[in-house]
């Protein structure tokens, strides 16, 4: 009798939340990633947008709570041929860079969402977490016919001896984000959903570009850290221009964003009893 009644008082409380919903999620994203920084012309250059894809895993503890989980990969890029403003046209750098995301993120289904429930079959959704992610900018040098990595470089004088400091040091390729967005999904048959998501990064580095603050003196970085790194920091097109260490190579009061949206199909593995009370 006693157990009965235990087991009657853990239900009522825990049924709101746990009733038909508590099961797991698979699924791929498919989709595309851009990038929001020195080298866009606005929010998103849709010149930039590359394909991008990964997989995901939810944890469906209520209709209405979900904590997931998505390793995500993609690419950001863009190229200062894509600015509507002179002096950024005349600036002419570019980059590319792979970005892998490894994420943890609560959505919150706003109508309620079970899957095999008519009743629940669809739900847009917002979401926020946490992130870590890396990247490596590389850049075509047209000298060498190559691709070559920005970040050991350090085109804007990271870690000689003139800019030796902490505001100066190597960026790190390895970093966390805040990513936010939202959803939709759909469940379109028992054990299958179908969703749409878009998800901005909130990053704490204005590097994803490898471009932030001010020009360094071609010379001076020729003999610090070799001609690559003087021609991939000054890729000007009117080489008659004179750039100082004052003058803005990017705009150092913005970090960058990154971005991931697409399809994501995903398999659920319902709870094999539905306890009810």
């Amino acid at each position: 009798m006693i157990r009965k009644l235990i087991i009657l008082c853990l239900g009522v409380l825990f049924t709101p939340l746990f009733v038909c919903a508590q099961f797991w999620e698979v699924g791929v994203m498919l989709g595309g990633s851009a990038y929001d920084g020195d080298l866009t012309p606005g929010l998103i250059d849709m010149k930039q947008i590359n394909p991008a894809g990964g997989v995901i895993v939810r944890a469906n503890i209520s209709k209405y709570v979900t904590i997931k989980g998505n390793v995500y990969d993609g690419t950001i890029s863009g190229d200062d041929k894509d600015a509507t403003n002179p002096k950024n046209l005349n600036r002419n750098l570019s980059f590319t860079s792979n970005i892998l995301d490894i994420g943890i993120n609560c959505e919150y289904n706003l109508t309620g969402f079970v899957a095999n429930d008519r009743h629940n079959s669809t739900s847009p959704y917002l979401f926020a977490g946490l992130a870590v992610f890396s990247f490596d900018p590389r850049a075509y040098d047209n000298v060498s016919g190559q691709w070559v990595r920005l970040q050991p470089l350090g085109t804007e004088g990271q870690n000689t001896a003139r800019y030796n400091d902490n505001g100066h040091n190597k960026y790190a390729l390895t970093q966390i984000s805040i990513p936010f967005g939202i959803g939709l999904k759909h469940n379109f048959s028992r054990n299958w959903n179908l969703g749409l998501e878009f998800g901005l990064r909130k990053t704490f580095t204005d590097y994803l570009d490898d471009v932030s603050n001010t020009y360094v003196s071609y010379d001076y970085l020729a003999a610090e850290s070799g001609p690559l790194a003087a021609r991939m920091s000054n890729r000007t097109l009117n080489k008659d221009l004179t750039l100082t260490d004052n003058t803005l190579r990017g705009n150092p009061n913005k970090d960058d964003w990154y971005m991931f949206g697409g399809i994501i199909i995903s398999y659920t593995f319902l709870a094999p009893i539905c306890y009810r009370f």
